[in-house]
């Protein structure tokens, strides 16, 4: 084994499941979810650092309306009014997402609800589902804005009742800042649809 293999087997997982998974009530059965119970996980390195989230491709939720992602599960305490969006901000910022692509690779910008034009971002494989993409794109944060073009948001998980259009200067701000900015961050995102079931779907510019 070269030294390589030893780093890579050193490296481990710290994984989320789908809350309808459970351990198995016999203690000898294996305690391993199965894959598609694992919503994603989080590498961590030899020295303890903790890498960003990364969302499971396989992972089949359970209940059709569980978060598919901490992104996810943040925009829905937004909806319901039990957390600022600083709290979308900052999952966001800690976790890898998928952009859509066109035919051609390039990222596809679209309209959202409220006409403003945006890219389309999915935090797990079931949001990629209500798009139409010819393909996706994984980035964290940092490569996320170097993809917008100039006057153009991000609408996270569009289609979905928890979609929410995030201006990219909030998101700059994250990155530039290392922590939303209060008040300008707030204001600065709007939910793009009915939290409790309306259309939230974009329209191809």
């Amino acid at each position: 084994m070269n030294e390589q293999d030893q780093g890579v087997r050193q490296r481990n997982w710290m994984l989320l499941t789908d809350a309808g998974w459970t351990e198995p009530a016999d203690e000898g059965a294996a305690q391993v979810p199965p894959v598609e119970a694992i919503v994603g996980g989080w590498l961590v390195e030899p020295d303890g650092v903790v890498g960003r989230f990364t969302p499971n491709p396989l992972y089949q939720p359970e209940d059709p309306e569980a978060p598919t992602s901490p992104v996810d599960a943040a925009a829905r305490l937004v909806a319901t009014g039990r957390a600022g969006v600083d709290a979308v901000l900052l999952a966001l910022r800690d976790s890898l997402v998928d952009v859509a692509l066109d035919s051609v690779g390039d990222v596809i910008v679209a309209s959202a609800p409220d006409d403003v034009p945006c890219v389309l971002v999915a935090t797990g494989t079931a949001d990629q589902a209500r798009v139409d993409a010819a393909g996706w794109r994984q980035v964290d944060l940092d490569e996320l804005l170097t993809l917008l073009p100039d006057g153009v948001d991000v609408l996270l998980n569009p289609g979905g009742h928890r979609a929410m259009r995030l201006f990219a200067d909030a998101l700059r701000d994250v990155v530039v800042e290392g922590d939303p900015q209060g008040g300008d961050a707030l204001r600065e995102v709007v939910v793009a649809g009915d939290p409790q079931g309306g259309d939230a779907s974009p329209s191809t510019r």
